[in-house]
C-alpha cells in the first residue's frame, strides 16, 4: 500500500487528501488504493440509459466523478467505522469522544455534499412515462448516434 499526495503527479488522491485533510505521510488515514475505490464507488452511482443504446453506447467516456464527492464519502467511513475513528480522535489535539467525533464528521461530509450540489452543475434528463415514449426515445437515440 501505498502513500501519494503529490498535485503533479498524483492530483485525483491529492485532491481527496487536501479535502479529508490526510496530508501527513507519518499517519495516513487512507491508502492510495482506498481513495481509488472511492472514486469507482462514487462514479458507479451514476448510470447514464446512453451507456445501453445502440450503436454507440458502449464508447461512452466515464461520467465525472467530484473530488467533493469522493472526499465525502472517505469522511462518511470514517465516521462509520470506530477503528478509523480512534485514529482520528489520536490526530486530534482536542480530545473528542467518538459520538461527537462522528457527529461532526458527518456534517462535514453533509457540508462537502452541499457544496457540490450548489456547485451550478445540471444534468438533463430525458423521461419516459410510457412503454411507447420508451420506444420513441430508444429510437431517437439511434438516430443521434447514427448520424454521427
Amino acid at each position: 500500500m501505498s502513500f501519494t499526495y503529490d498535485f503533479t503527479t498524483a492530483p485525483l488522491i491529492s485532491y481527496v487528501r487536501l479535502l479529508i485533510p490526510d496530508t501527513d505521510a507519518a499517519n495516513p488515514i487512507f491508502q492510495d488504493d482506498e481513495i481509488n475505490a472511492f472514486y469507482y464507488l462514487q462514479q458507479n452511482v451514476f448510470q447514464s440509459s446512453m451507456k445501453y443504446s445502440f450503436p454507440a453506447g458502449q464508447y461512452l467516456p466515464s461520467s465525472p466523478v467530484s473530488y467533493l464527492r469522493v472526499a465525502a464519502l472517505a469522511i462518511t467511513t470514517i465516521a462509520n467505522n470506530s477503528s478509523r475513528l480512534a485514529s482520528v480522535i489520536g490526530l486530534l489535539d482536542v480530545k473528542l469522544d467518538p459520538s461527537k467525533a462522528a457527529e461532526a464528521l458527518r456534517a462535514a461530509a453533509a457540508e462537502l455534499r452541499s457544496i457540490d450540489d450548489d456547485s451550478g452543475a445540471i444534468f438533463i434528463i430525458e423521461q419516459c412515462t410510457t412503454q411507447w415514449g420508451f420506444i420513441d426515445r430508444y429510437w431517437s437515440q439511434v438516430q443521434r448516434q447514427s448520424s454521427m
